[in-house]
C-alpha cells in the first residue's frame, strides 16, 4: 500500500515519511523544493529499499494540487494513507497582513491540504483508506497573532468533521491532531512557554495509529489540558492575554 505525505522535505514531514519507509510503505513525497524531496527520496530508498516517487509540487500557487499529486500515484501500489503535515507560519501574520501573503498562507495551510483530499477521495475510499490532517493548539481560540494561520487551521478541523459527517469508519477513517509545540524551524529561536516535542517522537505515534479508525488527538498529550483551560477562561481574561 502506498502512502501519501504531503510537505515531506523537513520537519515533521519529513520524519513521518522515515517512519513510514522504516514500516515498508511504498511512499509519494511531496514538497515545494525539488531538490530537497528528491535528496529524501533518495535517502530513503537507500536506507530501506523503500519504493518512494517524489514530486515538487508548490502548493502557494499550484492552481489544482490534488490533480498533480492523483497524476502522480499513477503505477504505484493502491492509496491506503494521505497525510497532510505541510504548514506555514509567519511572525508578522497578524491584521496587518497585505492580501498576497494572506493568500499564500491560505493556499499552503487550507486551499492545498482542501484539494488535495477532494482529489484523492475515489482511491482512498476504494481502500477504505484514512486521511490524516494536522490542526494546532494555535486554532483553540481567537488570537491577535497568527491569525491567518489559525483560522486556516481551524478550517482544517472543519473539513475532518465534514468527511466523518459524510463518511462512516467503513467508507474513510479521518485522524486528526491538535499539535502543540514542535521543534522544528517554524518554533527554532522562539522563546516558547512550554518545551518543544521531538518530531521523531510526534511522528512515531502518528504512523502506529494509521491502522486505528477516525479520531481527534492532542500531541504532546498535555496540549490537551492547556486547551481545556484556554477554552475555559472568561472573554475578558482571555482577551487580556498575548495570543
Amino acid at each position: 500500500m502506498t502512502a501519501v505525505v504531503v510537505g515531506a522535505s523537513s520537519g515533521l514531514g519529513r520524519v513521518i515519511a522515515t517512519e513510514l519507509a522504516q514500516r515498508g510503505h511504498a511512499l509519494l513525497l511531496v514538497a515545494s523544493d525539488a531538490r530537497d524531496i528528491e535528496a529524501v527520496g533518495a535517502d530513503l530508498r537507500i536506507r530501506y529499499g523503500s519504493t518512494v516517487r517524489t514530486l515538487a509540487l508548490d502548493l502557494a500557487r499550484e492552481a489544482d494540487p490534488g490533480a498533480r499529486v492523483a497524476a502522480a500515484l499513477d503505477g504505484l501500489p493502491p492509496l491506503e494513507s494521505l497525510l497532510l503535515p505541510a504548514g506555514v507560519s509567519r511572525p508578522d501574520d497578524d491584521l496587518g497582513l497585505d492580501a498576497s501573503r494572506i493568500g499564500e498562507l491560505l493556499a499552503i495551510n487550507l486551499h492545498a491540504p482542501l484539494a488535495i483530499v477532494h482529489g484523492l477521495l475515489p482511491r482512498l475510499r476504494e481502500t477504505r483508506g484514512v486521511v490524516v490532517v494536522f490542526s494546532s493548539i494555535a486554532a483553540v481560540r481567537g488570537r491577535s497573532r497568527n491569525v491567518v494561520y489559525s483560522a486556516a487551521k481551524r478550517g482544517i478541523e472543519s473539513l475532518a468533521e465534514s468527511l466523518r459527517h459524510r463518511y462512516t469508519p467503513a467508507e474513510l477513517r479521518v485522524q486528526v491532531y491538535r499539535l502543540g509545540f514542535l521543534a522544528t524551524n517554524l518554533t527554532h529561536g522562539l522563546d516558547l512557554p512550554t518545551a518543544a516535542a521531538p518530531p521523531a517522537a510526534i511522528a512515531r505515534i502518528v504512523v502506529g495509529r494509521l491502522q486505528r479508525g477516525s479520531g481527534l488527538w492532542y500531541l504532546p498529550l498535555r496540549f490537551a489540558l492547556i486547551a481545556a483551560a484556554v477554552r475555559l477562561l472568561p472573554w475578558p481574561l482571555f482577551r487580556r492575554m498575548r495570543t
